[in-house]
């Protein structure tokens, strides 16, 4: 599957997509085999041994050899191919990870000594970019065991397109990074310096300019100049491969969609349900367009009846249509700050596809029968159409179930909003009770004034309200997930796997250095984890003991990171941080592409035809929602970055209280009090000489270690530099400035100046 930008998601089995996925793993056998036996062959000796004949099997084999040579299973020296063997190459092979100031690192396990890490200072990149397949050379052991090295060679690009600028007289440079790299056009005569382009660049240098490497690009698309409004989050956006335009032939079909739902086009469908006369509203927040849920709530004696209704735009939008496409490309709504970039256009979105009050609209229901447990006893789902009372709003809401105000106009919904509360504590206690893990929040807000200036970086809170239509969706993803599962038919799961062991191991050992909980309790939580028998209830039972003590929120959040993703499969394999057995995303179609594709296939199976047709690609289709909603992250959080930078480019040397919340081969990860996340790289810690202690999780003083920087310390650091353009903060930090607390610029020139 390729979007816009010509990125292709693979299946979960590599080698399927050229000529067949048996012919090529057993042409792989066959050359690693001859090679094994062979100190050096160049391919014509190859092609020859396996008897390879004609063009397209003479294409297949240099598929094969690239294929093995990205692995690292075998070195090409431009002539000859030979098994990769580290020791007599004296090179090593892996995925870089360069940061916005330009330093990079390799993490390579070795059979013999485990994790060996690399660090790439920025004037031996070479042209490496992050994420690119790179071979490293020139090795030399530092004294914190980190290996310093060169990078030899580029064997792959790990992002297939880049953002360059237009520096003018030919010459493009990366955009948003510190990077000694760049291209040259011969005839640039219609852009001028400052604009930005998506480029596709070639991992072999052509030449040098000044020291700087220049590869071969080929321009893809133009973004805009980096200076118009708006454009920075449009180019952040077309960074990670999200198309901010729809096509015009998508747009013509969303403008010749209906724009209200009449009787004759739902009164012949006899599976459709009439819930209008229920009392059904939504609960979003005040800037809410696209409104993918409603709910109607009741009781019945000691039970609730839960009805839970997603719009339903599979009902509109059907495969073969320029909308499909542009969903199944897009595979998710983007939201960077204040700005969206739609899965779909907002005339489907914000319109018939929205359950706006007071408007008759198609959905799917799912009606529950609901204990004074939290069970669900009964159920049914099915499609209907609804007619939304009200549009409420979180912060009214909360007025309401928390402080006993009633904004006007809410006064017909109070019954109906008590029940809520009332079935929302229940739920909150049933999650806790079959282990359901919650973690701290980390999710950081920006508010923005009317220019769309940052004001300040404010923590999201779950309050009641937000509780409650959490609870709701996550009810309706379990039984939409369940009733699927029993069927025992082709489906989209929400998966998420138990914790990756090492990255728990080390995350119970930094508790354990704090003496925040007793040793006997980490050590039944670490025992079970390497038995593999670690329950979703122990993180939960830990989280709890260290709930209100010191550097909570921070152990929260490496707890974690410590997990494994969540994803979308094929495979029911259960949702282990929620502790359930089935799962699925079902409740916002509007804006992501599982939840619409779980509605395609209800409505497929409905009337169980055409199934095998609208299964064929479900596994593509979950991969490449689950790599699509990764881009969106990373997008966001880029986003975030840019307006931190942005707002402390008024605060250069001004001195704040931080907290460390991460030390790295390269310095210390800070966070201020106000939220805004920077760097300090080792030459900016002015105090002395430091190395990285990797088993202790600090920075170590060599001269006084009463001066150690650790992982949730509170420091004082001064603002060295903030840059929209590479959305870093970097600050330097001084144990006087505990003592000092400049406020003036004075310190700061100070310090500049030595």
């Amino acid at each position: 599957m390729k979007n816009e930008f010509g990125v292709v998601v693979e299946c979960s089995i590599r080698y399927t997509s050229i000529k067949g996925g048996f012919i090529m793993e057993s042409m792989i056998l066959e050359v690693s085999e001859f090679l094994a036996t062979n100190r050096k062959t160049d391919f014509n000796s190859i092609k020859k041994k396996l008897k390879i004949f004609g063009e397209e099997d003479t294409k297949l084999l240099n598929e094969v050899l690239i294929t093995l040579e990205e692995d690292g299973v075998i070195y090409f020296d431009g002539t000859y191919y030979q098994v990769f063997d580290k020791s007599k190459l004296n090179k090593v092979q892996g995925v870089i990870r360069v940061s916005k100031n330009g330093a990079g690192f390799v993490e390579v396990i070795d059979s013999k000594v485990g994790l060996i890490k690399y660090m790439i200072h920025a004037r031996n990149l070479n042209g490496a970019l992050d994420q690119d397949i790179v071979i490293l050379t020139d090795f030399e052991t530092k004294h914190n065991d980190t290996v310093v090295a060169s990078v030899d060679r580029i064997i792959k690009r790990g992002k297939p397109k880049r953002l360059f600028e237009y520096l003018g007289e030919g010459v493009f440079m990366p955009y948003n990074i510190k990077s000694k790299l760049a291209f040259v056009l011969e005839n640039a005569d219609e852009y001028v310096p400052g604009d930005v382009v998506l480029a596709t660049i070639d991992t072999n240098c052509i030449s040098y300019a000044d020291d700087i490497p220049i590869f071969g690009a080929r321009i893809n698309k133009y973004i805009g100049h980096k200076n118009e409004p708006g454009n920075d989050l449009k180019m952040i956006a077309s960074e990670f491969y999200f198309n901010t335009s729809f096509s015009d032939e998508a747009l013509e079909e969303a403008n010749n969609l209906p724009t209200t739902v009449e009787e004759d086009d739902w009164i012949f469908d006899n599976d459709r349900v009439d819930l209008r006369d229920e009392v059904t509203f939504t609960i979003d927040g005040s800037h809410t367009k696209d409104i993918d849920d409603a709910i109607s709530i009741k009781k019945d004696g000691d039970y609730f009846i839960l009805t839970v209704s997603i719009a339903h735009v599979s009902h509109y939008i059907k495969p073969g249509m320029a909308l499909y496409e542009e969903a199944m490309n897009r595979g998710t709504s983007l939201y960077l700050v204040d700005k969206v970039f739609p899965m779909l256009p907002s005339k489907v979105s914000n319109g018939i596809c929205s359950l706006n009050p007071n408007s008759d609209r198609l959905a799917r229901s799912v009606q529950m029968k609901i204990d004074s447990n939290g069970k669900v006893v009964d159920y049914e789902q099915f499609k209907s159409v609804i007619r939304s009372r009200k549009q409420m709003t979180y912060e009214d809401v909360n007025e309401i179930l928390e402080n006993g105000d009633v904004p006007k106009g809410y006064e017909p919904y109070l019954e109906e909003l008590s029940i809520l509360g009332e079935l929302n504590q229940i739920l909150e206690k049933a999650k806790a009770k079959r282990g359901a893990v919650n973690f701290a929040s980390s999710e950081i807000e920006v508010v923005v004034d009317e220019m769309d200036k940052p004001v300040s970086f404010v923590q999201r809170k779950q309050r009641t309200a937000e509780k409650i239509i959490e609870n709701c969706m996550l009810l309706a993803n379990e039984t939409i997930a369940k009733a699927i599962a029993y069927l025992d038919m082709p489906f989209a799961y929400r998966v998420h796997e138990t914790p990756d062991i090492l990255a728990f191991k080390k995350t119970i050992e930094y508790i354990r250095s704090y003496n925040l909980v007793s040793d006997s309790l980490l050590n039944k939580v670490l025992d079970k984890a390497l038995k593999e028998s670690l329950q979703s209830y122990d993180i939960q039972h830990l989280l709890h003991e260290l709930e209100g003590k010191p550097y909570y929120a921070l152990i929260s959040d490496m707890l974690l990171r410590s997990m494994k993703r969540a994803v979308y499969s094929t495979k029911n394999l259960g949702h282990y941080a929620m502790a359930l057995n089935n799962y699925t995303h079902f409740t916002s179609p509007i804006r992501r592409l599982c939840d619409f594709t779980v509605h395609r296939l209800l409505d497929v199976y409905d009337t169980y035809e055409n199934i095998e047709e609208n299964v064929s690609d479900l596994g593509e289709i979950c991969a490449h929602a689950s790599y699509t909603e990764r881009q969106a992250e990373k997008a966001e959080r880029e986003s975030i970055k840019l307006k931190m930078a942005e707002y402390m480019e008024k605060h250069i040397g001004e001195v704040f209280e931080a907290r460390v919340v991460s030390c790295n081969p390269y310095g210390l990860v800070v966070v201020l009090n106000n939220n805004i996340k920077g760097y300090v790289a080792f030459k900016d810690i002015l105090d002395g000489f430091y190395i990285y202690g990797d088993q202790s999780h600090q920075l170590i003083n060599k001269n006084d270690r009463s001066k150690n920087y650790r992982i949730g310390d509170k420091i004082y650091v001064m603002v060295k530099e903030a840059s929209r353009e590479t959305r870093i903060v970097n600050f330097y930090s001084s144990k006087e400035f505990i003592r000092e607390k400049p406020k003036t610029r004075k310190m700061y020139r100070q310090y500049k100046d030595s």
